[in-house]
């Protein structure tokens, strides 16, 4: 059974949120001491991880 719309573009936007918040709190934790663009980059990384572990379980639930 598939979710409805709507429930699919909250779970997205939700999904955004986090990332963006992954991001951006690195960077912030990061600039404690002085590099705030490794911080976007470790988060960026962290971020991608995540999508890469999620698309490879859903292809193999399938």
């Amino acid at each position: 059974m598939s979710a409805p719309p709507a429930q699919k573009v909250l779970a997205a936007f939700l999904t955004v949120l986090l990332f963006a918040l992954i991001v951006f709190g690195l960077g912030a934790a990061f600039d404690q001491f002085g590099h705030r663009g490794w911080g976007h980059v470790v988060g960026l990384g962290c971020c991608a991880v995540m999508v890469v572990a999620g698309v490879v379980t859903s292809r193999r639930d399938q």
